[in-house]
């Protein structure tokens, strides 16, 4: 007969015995929560924006964009067909690149299905409020037609906007932890929260909200690259400040908070 496992202690999940009482994840869990009896409170940022027109004009078009950098036109996304559960039940996280150039209508229709515009300024993934807080940045590497360097995709014009040029991995390398992640890759897609687009209204619960959307945009991706015959690796721990880096933020207000490794399959 099997002997019931014992349940684990949380000295065993955490190490060196309890956690803090100020274990800033609790502290956050437990001040992100909304409570009936604080709702006046935790509903400000709701009346501000019923008031604001600036508020109102800055959340119902959440793009920045630079007329002094240059635009990269993208071509039309590649639609392959493929149905939904085909591409669930073949999903998988994958780093057998090939080192082969990515067309660039496939690294378009990548980006279309993470944070592509739909019915117009809405995009594909669901987001609190429509607040839409990412801006997604490529790091370039070997683009059919596109210098290396880093980008942000710019979803209006559907052209990526030139943040710097230059080969991005050796930077992209020195940021991650495990060595060998990037082998072979093409692209590295970078997804920066713009905090202030999502808290103004929910506060701290709007830093949840962003978290809860970084993932919506990654399993899009995700299932695009399924479709798309393309290797794909959710990339969620890198040395944040070296990240941050290369995106130009300031890691306070704005900061990369996931990614994903893409590239032709091996």
């Amino acid at each position: 007969m099997r002997l019931p496992q014992a349940p684990l202690v949380r000295g065993e999940l955490y190490g060196d015995g309890e956690p803090a009482l100020d274990d800033p994840a609790e502290l956050f869990h437990e001040a992100s929560k909304l409570h009936p009896a604080l709702a006046h409170r935790q509903s400000a940022g709701l009346t501000r924006l019923a008031v604001n027109e600036h508020l109102q004009t800055a959340s119902a078009h959440a793009v920045r964009r630079n007329p002094q950098r240059r635009c990269h036109p993208l071509p039309a996304p590649r639609r392959p067909a493929c149905s939904l559960w085909s591409a669930l039940d073949h999903r998988r996280s994958r780093r057998d690149f090939g080192g082969e150039a990515l067309e660039a209508a496939r690294l378009a229709a990548l980006l279309d299905a993470g944070y592509g515009l739909r019915d117009g300024n809405r995009r594909a993934v669901p987001s609190g409020g429509a607040l839409y807080p990412f801006e997604l940045h490529v790091a370039a590497r070997a683009i059919a037609g596109i210098p290396p360097g880093i980008y942000r995709y710019d979803q209006e014009l559907h052209a990526l906007e030139e943040h710097e040029l230059g080969d991005p991995w050796p930077a992209l390398e020195a940021a991650c932890p495990l060595p060998g992640l990037l082998d072979g890759a093409a692209a590295v897609l970078l997804l920066l929260a713009v905090f202030g687009r999502t808290r103004f209204k929910y506060g701290l619960r709007g830093y949840r909200f962003a978290l809860l959307e970084a993932g919506h945009v990654v399993q899009n991706v995700a299932l695009a690259a399924v479709a798309l015959d393309l290797a794909a690796l959710p990339l969620g721990g890198f040395y944040d400040a070296q990240v941050d880096d290369l995106v130009g933020a300031d890691g306070v207000e704005e900061s990369v908070v996931y990614g994903v490794v893409v590239g032709v399959a091996a």
